[in-house]
């Protein structure tokens, strides 16, 4: 089998270094943080730049990414199978709990989310569709890799330890990037019973938890919206 083309593998390097979010990058910290000769990483931004996939500013010279890559990943999300078979449900489910709902798939570098229903309240929310969230200390991260071919595990809070997820089927974490908010998250399961994905609510700590001990009801709602997406998907038999 024919290896990695190696100016292609050098170039997705070079948009992941870009899209690190840490504004816009210099011809020689580029070549810096890849290890690459400046001529070398000269040609592959001009290449890029004429694809539409990564711009130059016109005052300091410094390069981000493109206009271009947006379009790309937007085409992405609207025809990705999951989020299309997850969209009815993962509304009826924010409808359902008052709460915003995520649903997100494994990702290199976490968990991407694919879907997002903001609260449906009239307070302002960021719609964090297209993002990818770590997988340490998030529901949808333990869920995802509680089922794992090979879960990892070291860094899972008290009981969302891999086994303990797989045995309850779900798993609850204080979110991290929100203070005083909760997720619930349950694994979304294909025809194969593989853990595809996942779908989760997030709400205020206090609406999650009744006297430290997570909400039946609302676990319940999530259960049911990943069963029906699952169901959806050719798991006909999911629990």
């Amino acid at each position: 089998m024919p290896g990695p083309i190696q100016s292609l593998s050098r170039g997705a390097a070079l948009l992941r270094l870009l899209a690190t979010g840490e504004g816009r990058f210099g011809l020689s910290g580029i070549a810096s943080s890849l290890g690459l000769p400046k001529g070398t990483v000269y040609g592959i931004l001009r290449t890029l730049q004429q694809e539409g996939l990564v711009e130059q500013d016109p005052v300091s010279g410094k390069y981000g990414l493109g206009a271009e890559l947006a379009r790309l990943g937007g085409s992405y999300l609207q025809t990705h199978e999951l989020r299309t078979h997850a969209l009815a449900w993962a509304d009826d489910l924010a409808r359902g709990t008052g709460e915003a709902v995520h649903v997100g798939v494994p990702h290199r570098s976490g968990v991407l989310i694919v879907h997002h229903v903001v609260r449906p309240d009239n307070s302002r929310q960021v719609l964090e569709t297209g993002t990818v969230v770590s997988c340490e200390g998030t529901a949808l991260g333990a869920v995802l890799e509680a089922n794992a071919p090979e879960p990892c595990g070291s860094s899972a809070e008290p009981g969302n330890s891999p086994e303990a997820v797989r045995d309850r089927g779900w798993a609850c974490v204080l979110d991290p990037a929100r203070d005083g908010t909760a997720s619930i998250a349950v694994p979304i399961r294909d025809r194969r019973k593989a853990a595809v994905a996942a779908v989760s609510v997030t709400g205020s700590a206090d609406r999650v938890c009744t006297d430290g001990r997570v909400r039946d009801a609302l676990v319940s709602a999530v259960r049911t919206c990943a069963r029906s997406i699952s169901h959806s998907l050719g798991d006909v038999d999911h629990r």
